[in-house]
């Protein structure tokens, strides 16, 4: 019998998952384990920076793609699919003021091909012109320079199509041509636009009123243009009379700009403004002058008063009455008998 527990103890002991054997071998095990984890936490994170780098890599192709979607939306003249990238982008995320690689920006093809929806559209978003674009002489040199490289690489492409055998290489060099006598008429019509177009004229129904007594407003509307390019921003110049018994005048002109420069200033109607208000008008005196002081005042007496009141002496503890015990039952308020009846008080 002794035998046989032996035997069941060593069986029991080889059932045991094997364990350390000593302090040290913990130890060791726990170093090992700790090395493979920390080998399998690294590679987990240079993953996640493998995969953050390649997101980041999506997301500016994504975004050079809707950049180029928005410069051939506007090439196009397509004024909805315009509206849909505006709308579905940011104007950082679609590089609205960055110029492409002709030096061009989405507002300025939209202006030189004289297409207003567009521009407008643009010109809401914070779209701006190029800044290549300091003068007249610059932006004219510019654009010939355009057409001229155009008209170059579109004969050359033809020449190498005309010569060559038909091939897959010859398609493709037929697409190329193609894509570039388009472009070639694109930057003509900007030419002509640009050479036809003229300053604005003068703003319509430009209105001065009094906003405040620190401040005046004005309106207007477009100007009445019809050969004009689309006017890009507006400017108010402004200038003080001697002040008066009144106060002080300000009469308003108002210009408009656009690719060849700044139009005819138009004046407001009336010519000047007096920041004011109608009691500094009238010479009245503010409705509530001195009410101020007369609450003040008021709230003094109230607080003088109410110090001496009786109220703020310390009470006095009054006899505690006997406390009259109340059933709370529902049972004994409904009672038939007369002990209800005569210690009912209300």
């Amino acid at each position: 019998k002794m035998t046989q527990q032996m035997r069941d103890l060593q069986l029991a002991q080889a059932r045991k998952p094997p364990g350390p054997s000593s302090p040290n071998a913990a130890k060791r095990l726990y170093r090992n384990l700790s090395g493979k984890f920390r080998v399998n936490y690294t590679s987990f994170d240079e993953g996640s920076l493998v995969g953050r780098g390649e997101k980041e890599k999506l997301r500016k192709s994504y975004l050079f793609q809707s950049n180029a979607a928005l410069f051939e939306a506007v090439e196009l003249q397509d004024l909805d699919r315009v509206q849909e990238l505006l709308k579905q982008y940011s104007p950082e995320e679609l590089d609205l003021n960055t110029p492409n690689s002709e030096g061009l920006l989405p507002l300025d093809i939209a202006i030189m091909t004289n297409n207003a929806p567009i521009a407008r559209a643009l010109l809401q978003a914070g779209a701006k012109e190029s800044p290549h674009f300091v003068s007249l002489e610059s932006r004219s040199l510019h654009l010939s320079t355009l057409v001229r490289e155009a008209e170059q690489r579109v004969n050359e492409l033809t020449a190498q199509v005309v010569n060559e055998a038909p091939n897959a290489d010859c398609s493709e060099k037929e697409k190329q041509l193609k894509a570039w006598e388009w472009r070639y008429r694109l930057y003509k019509r900007m030419k002509a636009g640009f050479e036809h177009a003229r300053v604005p004229d003068a703003p319509t129904n430009v209105h001065l009123s009094v906003a405040s007594s620190s401040s005046v407003q004005v309106t207007f509307w477009e100007p009445l243009s019809v050969n004009s390019a689309v006017v890009t921003k507006y400017k108010g110049k402004n200038w003080v009379c001697l002040p008066s018994s009144q106060g002080t005048a300000y009469y308003v002109q108002v210009s408009a700009y656009n690719m060849k420069g700044w139009g005819p200033p138009q004046a407001s109607m009336p010519p000047f403004a007096i920041p004011s208000n109608w009691r500094e008008y009238d010479g009245r005196a503010p409705r509530r002058r001195g009410q101020a002081e007369a609450l003040d005042h008021l709230l003094g007496q109230v607080k003088t008063v109410h110090q001496h009141c009786v109220c703020h002496e310390p009470c006095k503890n009054q006899p505690q009455s006997r406390k009259h015990s109340v059933s709370k039952s529902l049972k004994h308020l409904f009672h038939p008998g007369s002990k209800f009846l005569k210690t009912l008080k209300r």
